[in-house]
């Protein structure tokens, strides 16, 4: 029989293989041009389509994905195919992600969570590939809101006409009107700006926000016949609490959940998402 000792050893060395494996994604790209960060080993798989995988978006979706990986998960945070060609909508992006599960995943994972654009992508996915996943959370996201759209359809194009700064001082401005503080659209928005280049090519971005741009929810939503549960902070400054609301009412078996003070990266890092999704799973 082990000693008590022993067995303490194990308990510690499991828990720290899996902070490890939390912490240090392994990082690649599929076939198909999606890249990924592999967190974890766990036997349950789960795709989180986040849209970014490098930087500080890493870092931040690194305490996001962790509560999971604890739980059993590999999680697998997938970006955007590159080199996007015009036209691509969010359709066709889902349609993206469900070849990726039958090619790469022997045809389903166990869940799937799309947030913020991978949110949008993921209510097509219900809609149009529901037998690819067992369950399938949505967060901050819902309906696109005409300041939302116009901050992301004209940043992008600013990027891709070469005026990075112009394009993150411009967002900064549209989402946030009543910053006073001098200089800080410019600064705040130059590493915005940065940061989303770091993530995907100018062109790719502009793909992905004239998609957006053209989705239409109430074409989709309500044709997504499986459980969702939708989470959003209501400080989110992309998708307001109204637009969340509108999207629950449009998805016929949405369980929603909305958390208050909190704000669009908030909303995924927060216990009470952890908590919130794991009980979905067991009980959808």
């Amino acid at each position: 029989m082990r000693s008590h000792h022993a067995a303490w050893a194990e308990g510690v060395s499991a828990v720290l293989r899996v902070n490890v494996a939390s912490r240090r994604p392994r990082r690649g790209t599929f076939p198909s041009g999606i890249r990924y960060a592999r967190f974890g080993d766990g036997p349950k798989t789960l795709l989180w389509i986040a849209g970014a995988t490098k930087g500080l978006m890493l870092s931040m979706m690194g305490r996001a994905v962790r509560p999971f990986v604890q739980d059993g998960y590999s999680v697998w945070l997938v970006s955007l195919r590159t080199d996007l060609p015009t036209g691509h909508t969010l359709e066709d992006m889902a349609d993206d992600y469900a070849g990726l599960i039958t090619e790469e995943f022997g045809g389903r994972v166990d869940v799937v969570i799309g947030h913020s654009t991978g949110g949008m992508i993921g209510f097509c996915l219900a809609a149009g590939h529901p037998d690819r996943f067992g369950h399938i959370v949505i967060a901050g996201a819902g309906m696109w809101s005409e300041r939302s759209d116009r901050a992301n359809l004209e940043t992008a194009r600013l990027l891709v006409a070469g005026r990075t700064r112009e394009a993150g001082e411009h967002a900064m401005r549209l989402l946030f009107p009543n910053l006073r503080v001098p200089g800080a659209a410019t600064v705040l928005g130059a590493l915005m700006a940065r940061a989303s280049l770091s993530e995907a090519s100018a062109e790719d971005l502009l793909v992905s926000a004239e998609a957006t741009h053209a989705f239409d929810p109430h074409v989709v939503l309500p044709r997504i016949k499986v459980p969702v549960l939708l989470v959003a902070g209501e400080k989110d400054v992309w998708f307001s609490r109204e637009a969340v609301e509108q999207a629950a009412q449009l998805v016929p078996r949405c369980v929603l959940r909305l958390y208050p003070d909190t704000n669009h990266f908030g909303a995924i890092t927060g216990r009470r998402f952890f908590a919130d999704a794991r009980e979905f799973i067991r009980t959808g």
